[in-house]
């Protein structure tokens, strides 16, 4: 491939984060709880929500035509504008339909959901790649650890001026105002992701031969270790993921949050993750990312238990539980992130292994939520008093999700990554650069209080 100069490759970066910025600002206010706070709006149902959930992973598959298309048209750029452009626009329906008064269907609701994340899903796919060539393979963890967490910072942010509008218009009987008029901003910001776009270098892809289908489904699959970690996310997501339709929804059906209460989970999260993504970043530069991966994975596995014991009137699982997002699902996203880059690196397969990720991913996330959709469903009225906690379905997928995130941990383990270091070592190293920066606090703390320390 062309290679881009030192001043072309820093450009591309820096229109990588403010690109990406407003990005975010579109998938804040065009998903999370706007999506879903309209989905109830719209008179959804358990099975509805859960579908809705699951749509990004139904549509995961079309993934696989990034590779042909790419080859089609000869670059990634004017693929990535295209899919991202139009996919970002469709969302001017549900703006239309707000406006103009018009009853919106759940089902013609779903439909444009849907079309909107068949073409993100290729532009996501595509884009991976890009980005993959474009920051230099030694940067990679302390570039994402950046650009994540200037995200988050500006994803929380708007959430959080969202959310105070939105209840602020729900309160006064102005909720599809509300609606219309986070949708109408999350276009807005969309189109202005995708015009920055067309500034991003892109170092020119090696554009081999067609390989056969069969190569694209299954090539990536012959490598032991991409085909280790495929079995695990496959695995996990199946199982891990149970209740992920159903966090948001709890928060505002069962627990009574509100939009603003909400936000400020997501802010809590979205603070914490700034620290930790710059922290994260950096440990994965300098212990690798599979021990990285490992370790924040094992955490993530507390967090749907804290869920079980929640109340409208003690919060506190729920507040620890957004602290456990910026810290271990940080880690996590950012250590996987990096992992499927150090093993997807064989040019040929580049957009297959994304691919591949995508399908596998998804289609894991999709067949979960149709079944604990179903299971919701079906247990809807359930309603169990113990100890003077209430139980409700939701609360059975939390319990499912919290076990099998556990039970799959071994799977993770058998992945390898070349250089690497052990777990344990990684564990320990952590551990003791922790005890060494509470110490120094605690000195800090005793002089500036005027007692001397006696150790």
């Amino acid at each position: 491939m062309t290679r881009l100069s030192t001043c072309e490759i820093e450009k591309g970066l820096k229109i990588s984060i403010v690109e990406g910025t407003f990005a975010t600002l579109y998938t804040t206010l065009a998903g999370g709880m706007f999506l879903a706070g309209l989905a109830l709006h719209l008179g959804a149902n358990s099975f509805q929500i859960a579908l809705l959930s699951a749509i990004p992973a139904l549509v995961s598959g079309f993934s696989f035509l990034a590779g042909y298309l790419v080859r089609w048209v000869g670059a990634r750029k004017p693929l990535v504008l295209w899919t991202a452009g139009t996919g970002r626009s469709v969302y001017v329906l549900i703006v239309l339909t707000l406006l103009l008064r018009f009853r919106l269907r759940i089902e013609l609701f779903l439909v444009i959901v849907g079309v909107s994340a068949v073409l993100m899903a290729i532009a996501g796919t595509v884009w991976t790649s890009w980005i993959s060539d474009l920051v230099p393979e030694e940067r990679r963890g302390r570039f994402f650890g950046v650009r994540n967490a200037i995200l988050n910072v500006s994803g929380v942010l708007v959430a959080f001026g969202a959310g105070r509008g939105m209840d602020y218009l729900k309160a006064r009987g102005y909720e599809t105002t509300g609606y219309l008029l986070a949708f109408t901003l999350a276009v807005l910001f969309g189109m202005v992701s995708t015009l920055l776009l067309r500034r991003q270098p892109e170092p020119e892809p090696k554009l081999l031969p067609a390989p056969a289908f069969r190569e694209i489904l299954f090539g990536p699959l012959q490598e032991p270790q991409f085909r280790r970690l495929t079995i695990f996310l496959a695995i996990w997501f199946l199982t891990g993921t149970l209740a992920s339709p159903f966090y948001l929804v709890h928060l505002l059906k069962n627990l009574r949050f509100s939009f603003t209460e909400v936000a400020i989970y997501s802010m809590i999260g979205g603070v914490i993750g700034v620290l930790f993504q710059l922290f994260w970043g950096r440990a994965i530069d300098r212990f690798g990312s599979r021990p990285v991966t490992v370790l924040n994975f094992a955490l993530v596995g507390i967090m749907p238990f804290l869920w079980l014991f929640a109340t409208p009137r003690f919060r506190l699982p729920i507040w620890i539980d957004g602290v456990l997002n910026g810290v271990v699902w940080t880690g996590a996203s950012l250590g996987l992130w990096n992992l499927l880059l150090d093993l997807a690196d064989n040019p040929a397969r580049k957009e297959s292994y994304f691919a591949i990720y995508s399908v596998v991913t998804g289609l894991g996330a999709f067949i979960a939520s149709l079944v604990a959709g179903t299971v919701a469903q079906l247990i809807s009225s359930f309603h169990l008093k113990i100890l003077g906690i209430d139980f409700y379905n939701y609360d059975v997928m939390f319990l499912a999700a919290g076990i099998a995130r556990f039970a799959c941990l071994p799977l993770l383990l058998k992945v390898r990554e070349p250089g690497s270091k052990p777990v344990r070592h990684t564990i320990r190293e952590l551990t003791n650069l922790a005890l060494w920066r509470l110490n120094a606090g605690k000195d800090v703390l005793l002089q500036a209080l005027g007692i001397r320390n006696q150790d």
